[in-house]
Formats: structure tokens, C-alpha cells, sequence
């Protein structure tokens, strides 16, 4: 998903919108409560999204459950990661069609990375480059702390609720590095193409707003682009998410869970694999 903009274009589109929230709903059973609200991993800073209904839930709930701790990333974790990242014997540039490639480098040149270390990035990799430097560029907030899950988990502490997490760093990484290296270009290829700062106005301003629709299309034009990373990215994570929640729901907890807009949304969402257990959620 493209999910982030230049500052100055995002100021401009909320400058006089009335207070919005981003989308959040609960689901619960006789002795269990969860409360889904769906964020965006980066944001422009001081962007005010902790609205009423979003801060009422997570002061009602006694634990905040995430994607993954990237915020914990040891440093042998972080060494295998980069090790499914960068390959030195690897040619990046070589399998990208001419035009793609001379696009490629225009933009890895104008955020000041070297050509020849960006060479030797695994295309999954690379295709995370397009929204960063388009981040840099509008200078936006790079530090996840603050973002909406580091700034949860910052007042979860300071709030002293436990803290647990869906999936482990690694994890997350290999849903992105063990995709077919076909599909990995086909991913690159497209974020160089459609890297457009207006498109990822488009898809924060929904976000802020609580548009749901609009993110759900979103979700559906990649699905388009590639199915079988929609299918390992949204789909079977979101079955693995429901089913986590069930066994929460299964207890006597109030929890507040933060995980990526994307999931919250479309017809596979975690709402829908919920809704196929007969547990259903209702949007605050």
C-alpha cells in the first residue's frame, strides 16, 4: 500500500476539516471485549488521530496487542533480516525493464542513496524505497515511536497495560522475502511506476477520515496487481489475526488491538473471518 504524502500537501488537505477519527469498532462475548483499530505504520508528524472514541477505547482496555514489536528488534534478528535484504552477488538493476530501471535510479539518486549498495537490495526490499524517500523528501516522520503503534505503546506503558503482539519481526519479513521473486518485481515495478504523492494523500486523507471504503479499494487495486501477495499479505494474516481474537474473546480481557488499516478493510478483512465464527463487529 502507498500510505504516506509530503507534509505540506497533508497540512493543506486538513487544514479546516472538522475533527475526524480513523475508523476503530468492537467486538465482544459475555466476558471479553476487543476493541480493532486499524493504523497507519508512518505518518506525517504532529498529525492529531488519538480522537475520543479512539482514546476512550484504549483507556477502557487493559492490553494493547500490535502486528510486531519493530520497536524490539535485536540485533540477531535485525542481522537475519538484512541478510534476506541485500545480496552481494545480487544485480537488482538487470532484471528491471530499461525504462523502469532509469526511473529507479532518477529516484534513488534524488533521496542520496548510492546507486551500487541499492544495486544489491532483494526486490521486496527495494520496493519499500518509493514511500520512504517520498517520506524524506516531504520530510515526514520516519521514527516509528512516533507513530500511531509507537505512541500506543508508549502510553501503554506509561499506562502500565501489558503488551503483546501478533507476530515476531521475522515473521513479517518473510511474508515479504519468501515471495516469489516474480512477484517481488511485479511489487518494485509497481511502486516505481505509481509512486505519486497525490495517491498517498488520497489514501491518509481516508484513513484520517474513517473512509474504510476507500481503503478497501485500495487493497483491491494491489489484489488486482498481485494475488498471491494479497493472499499471503492480507488474507491468510487476517485468518491467523481472527483467529487470535477468538481465543482473546474466550477470555475475560478488555483488549485494544492496532494493527495496519489494510486489514480492517475489504471483503477478507479480520472483521469478515471474524463474521464467519458468528462473532460480529460494530463500528464506534
Amino acid at each position: 500500500m502507498k500510505i504516506m504524502a509530503c507534509v505540506a500537501v497533508v497540512a493543506c488537505a486538513y487544514a479546516g476539516m472538522a475533527r475526524a477519527e480513523p475508523a476503530i469498532w468492537v467486538v465482544q462475548s459475555p466476558t471479553a471485549k476487543v476493541y480493532l483499530f486499524g493504523t497507519m505504520h508512518l505518518l506525517p508528524k504532529h498529525v492529531d488521530w488519538f480522537g475520543p472514541r479512539i482514546g476512550a477505547a484504549f483507556s477502557a482496555s487493559n492490553i494493547l496487542f500490535e502486528e510486531a514489536d519493530i520497536g524490539m528488534v535485536q540485533p540477531q534478528v535485525m542481522s537475519h533480516i538484512m541478510n534476506q535484504a541485500v545480496s552481494p552477488g545480487f544485480d537488482l538493476f538487470r532484471l528491471l525493464p530499461s525504462k523502469t530501471a532509469l526511473k529507479f535510479t532518477d529516484l534513488v539518486r534524488s533521496c542520496h542513496l548510492p546507486i551500487n549498495v541499492v544495486s544489491h537490495f532483494r526486490p521486496w526490499f527495494a520496493a519499500m524505497l518509493p514511500t520512504m524517500c517520498d517520506l524524506m523528501s516531504g520530510q515526514g516522520d520516519l521514527d516509528s515511536k512516533l507513530g500511531p503503534e509507537g505512541t500506543l505503546i508508549t502510553r501503554a506503558k506509561q499506562e502500565q497495560k501489558k503488551i503483546d503482539f501478533f507476530e515476531t519481526p521475522d515473521e513479517q519479513i518473510g511474508y515479504l522475502a519468501n515471495a516469489p521473486e516474480k512477484a517481488q518485481i511485479a511489487e518494485l515495478e509497481q511502486a516505481i511506476d505509481e509512486d505519486d504523492p497525490a495517491d498517498l494523500v488520497r489514501i491518509e486523507e481516508a484513513w484520517f477520515n474513517g473512509d474504510v471504503a476507500a481503503v478497501a479499494r485500495t487493497i483491491a487495486k494491489d489484489r488486482g496487481d498481485d494475488e498471491a501477495s494479497y493472499q499471503t499479505i492480507f488474507v491468510h494474516r487476517n485468518e491467523r489475526f481472527a483467529a487470535r481474537i477468538m481465543g482473546i474473546l474466550h477470555g475475560h480481557d478488555t483488549v485494544f488491538v492496532a494493527i495496519g488499516a489494510g486489514h480492517l478493510a475489504g471483503p477478507d478483512s479480520v472483521q469478515a473471518q471474524l463474521g464467519k465464527q458468528g462473532v460480529i463487529a460494530t463500528r464506534l
